[in-house]
């Protein structure tokens, strides 16, 4: 998990300058995604403090930890830097949240969960991971470097 966000980081585009800070692992962070996830929900954990979090769903054992982080990354694709803007109707969130430079560390958890799945009844086992990252980022109006 690390090493997919530290690699997301080293290929930031427009290139960073200075580069980004390769991120450390943050148990406390951890901590607050393994509690968050054991609970099986797919939306942001209102109580998480001052972490922001990227979130993902998919099909138990479906995703590698790299797959999750280049799900994320590959947000990249829809993001403007120079305007700061994402395309309409979609996300990038997620990206800009790995690669913001204040950001220094990060920890994360995943769960099978088989309750609350967020594709009903049709797959009611499913699998959640949460990543939780200090100092937050995503600041309105800010560019993540």
């Amino acid at each position: 998990m690390l090493a997919g966000h530290n690699a997301t980081r080293a290929a930031a585009q427009p290139t960073p300058s200075p580069a980004l800070d390769p991120l450390t692992w943050d148990t406390a962070a951890e901590n607050v995604a393994k509690a968050y996830a054991a609970k099986c929900k797919f939306e942001h954990n209102p109580d998480r403090g001052s972490y922001g979090e990227n979130l993902t769903a998919a099909t138990p054992n479906s995703m590698s930890t790299r797959n999750v982080v280049e799900g994320w990354s590959s947000e990249v694709k829809d993001y403007n830097y120079a305007n700061n803007t994402c395309t309409s109707g979609k996300m990038c969130g997620h990206y800009t949240q790995v690669v913001w430079r204040n950001t220094k560390r990060v920890g994360c958890a995943t769960q099978v969960c088989t309750t609350n799945s967020p594709w009903g009844s049709q797959f009611p086992t499913w699998q959640l991971w949460v990543c939780n990252y200090a100092p937050p980022g995503n600041y309105s109006g800010q560019r993540p470097y």
